[in-house]
Parts: structure tokens; C-alpha cells; sequence
């Protein structure tokens, strides 16, 4: 399981300035999650990724990376390996296929069945060994088809909870950095993996205002205040770059008929 942190401004700010402590709690998760961390950013419409496999309490890049770092939109991961994932670069979020970036935080069973759904029916070929990067190939391959980024989001999440059995899934939380906006999705059955703090899988959101700006962060690591928001279950959350528009798009049947059985599979298997 992992630890995800997004940060937006409404136009490109140093992010040492503007989100220093919150980085500092992040960065501090690291003692636990302690598997590799990564930045996704953007420079205007191109995105870049860094990754490093070693802890990011040991790693002499990561502040040093913050502190140069200017934009207006970035992802923070710090990963905690799924028993069995090798530790090693390849595996280290955020993922990048073009300009568009993901990061997970949960766990899914690789079975047969989603294997064989991503390398039949989408162009991305992961380069590592995770579950999160098969997660990501169905995300590109819905938008691909045509649905906006929110449906293709919910699209792929409906697919694996039909393609994988009950209680081989424990969340499908994420972020997905475009060049429009950062999209945030939970979805999570905490139940099974009691040993995890309450909360563990709950993303909430801030938005606030200071002497150079607006921003706006999404967090998996934990409101410090009541002043964050608690992101619905099964929704998407959209933000807008520049504007920090905020918008909703909730779960609901696929319009796809095609998907009619598997959307059966997974009401009856899932709460």
C-alpha cells in the first residue's frame, strides 16, 4: 500500500514555498512506506517523472528535487510494496505515458483474467510488475475509446472488480495528472485489511488562499484539520489547472452494454 499526495496552485509556484510542511508530514510517512518514492510534475503541457527505489528518508535527491521544483500541478507517491512486488524502479509510481500521469494506492489479485484483459485490448504494455500499472493500461485504453478521463477512471475500476474475485481487492484509490486537470478516485474495502488504521484509504481534499495564490491539495495521509474535505467513495474528483475548478462525477452503471455481465459480477460480489 502506498501514500499519495497532490498538490495544484492557479499558476506555477515554487511547491517548497507553497507546500513545504505538508511535504515535510509526507516525507516523514516514508519510515513506514519505505519502498521507493516518485514526482510526477508539469512544465506547461509536458509531464515529466522521477523515480528511486531506495526510502525517501535515505534519499539525498528528494528535497533537493522539491526545492527546484516550479508548476502549477504534481503527484507525490511513496510506496509501500505488496508482498512478493520487487523493489526496483520500473515499479515506482507515479507512471507516465505521454503527458498523462497515475499513481495508486491499494492492492489487487493479478489474475489470469485481468492479465489477459490488458495485454489483449490495450496499447500500454507495463514496464514493471505491479498490479497498479495494469490498472493504469485500462484507464488509457477507455479514454482512447472515447470516454472523458472520470468515466474511463470508473470504467477500468468496474472492469477489475468484475475481472478479479471478491475480497482480492482491497482499494483502487488513485490520481491521474492530465494537461487539463488532476483526477483523484476512492474506492476501497477497508474491511479487508483490518490491520490497517481507520482511514487508511480515505483521500480528502483542501483548497485554500495565501498572500501569492490559490491552491488546492489532495491527500491520502490524513486531514490535520477539519477544514478538509472527505472525498465521497466511488467518486471521481476533478480539478481544473489554473482555475481549480472543482467537479464531481459519481458511480453509476456503465452506458456500455457490453459490460452489462461483468457490472453484474461486481454488484453482487461487492458492497
Amino acid at each position: 500500500m502506498c501514500r499519495m499526495f497532490g498538490f495544484l496552485t492557479d499558476r506555477p509556484r515554487s511547491v517548497a514555498e507553497a507546500a513545504g510542511h505538508d511535504l515535510q508530514t509526507f516525507h516523514d510517512l516514508g519510515r513506514i512506506h519505505h519502498d521507493g518514492w516518485g514526482i510526477a510534475s508539469w512544465d506547461g503541457q509536458r509531464a515529466r517523472v522521477h523515480h528511486d527505489p531506495e526510502p525517501v528518508m535515505e534519499s539525498a535527491s528528494f528535497w533537493p528535487m522539491v526545492d527546484a521544483l516550479t508548476t502549477d500541478q504534481s503527484i507525490f507517491h511513496l510506496r509501500l510494496a505488496t508482498e512478493g512486488l520487487a523493489v526496483r524502479e520500473e515499479n515506482c509510481h507515479p507512471f507516465i505515458d505521454g503527458n498523462v500521469c497515475f499513481a495508486h494506492n491499494g492492492q489487487f489479485s493479478k489474475t489470469p483474467e485481468i492479465l489477459a484483459e490488458v495485454v489483449d485490448s490495450c496499447d500500454y504494455r507495463p514496464r514493471g510488475t505491479t498490479d497498479s500499472e495494469l490498472y493504469f493500461a485500462l484507464i488509457l485504453r477507455n479514454h482512447s475509446r472515447g470516454l472523458a478521463w472520470p468515466e474511463a477512471i470508473l470504467d477500468a475500476a468496474r472492469t477489475i472488480l468484475a475481472l478479479v474475485p471478491a475480497g482480492q481487492v482491497w482499494a483502487l484509490d488513485c490520481m491521474l495528472g492530465t494537461e487539463e486537470a488532476l483526477y483523484a478516485f476512492s474506492l476501497a474495502f477497508p474491511e479487508l485489511v483490518p490491520d490497517r488504521p481507520e482511514g487508511y484509504y480515505d483521500l480528502h481534499f483542501l483548497a485554500s488562499t495565501d498572500a501569492e495564490g490559490r491552491s488546492l491539495r489532495i491527500s491520502s495521509q490524513g486531514p490535520e484539520s477539519p477544514r478538509w474535505t472527505l472525498l465521497t467513495q466511488r467518486t471521481v474528483l476533478r480539478i481544473e489547472r489554473g482555475s481549480l475548478a472543482l467537479s464531481t462525477t459519481p458511480w453509476r452503471r456503465s452506458a456500455h452494454k457490453a459490460r452489462s455481465h461483468q457490472e453484474f459480477a461486481a454488484q453482487r460480489s461487492y458492497p
